[in-house]
């Protein structure tokens, strides 16, 4: 295995690098797709669980349809969609 070249920088310079670069594949991770989506259903769970814990039940039910009931309808228009196209 050849050896990475901040091996040759001074140890002061050399935890500023990693620094950098553990912050670059950090930034570079949460831009990817799926994170972002997943970050997003988080928030919004918490915002979820949050109302629960005030008390406000009805609130929180129709908050979390959202959460549940939106992919169902996706994967209904998208099942109409093929059965139109493949009958």
């Amino acid at each position: 295995m050849t050896p990475d070249w901040i091996d040759y920088l001074p140890p002061g310079e050399r935890r500023i690098v990693q620094r950098r670069r553990q912050r670059q594949r950090w930034i570079t991770r949460m831009r990817q797709r799926s994170v972002l989506i997943g970050c997003c259903v988080g928030v919004y769970l918490i915002w979820c669980l949050l109302l629960l814990l005030n008390g406000l039940v009805f609130v929180f039910s129709l908050s979390l349809l959202v959460v549940v009931g939106l992919p169902l309808i996706a994967w209904l228009a998208w099942w109409l969609v093929w059965k139109e196209y493949h009958s």
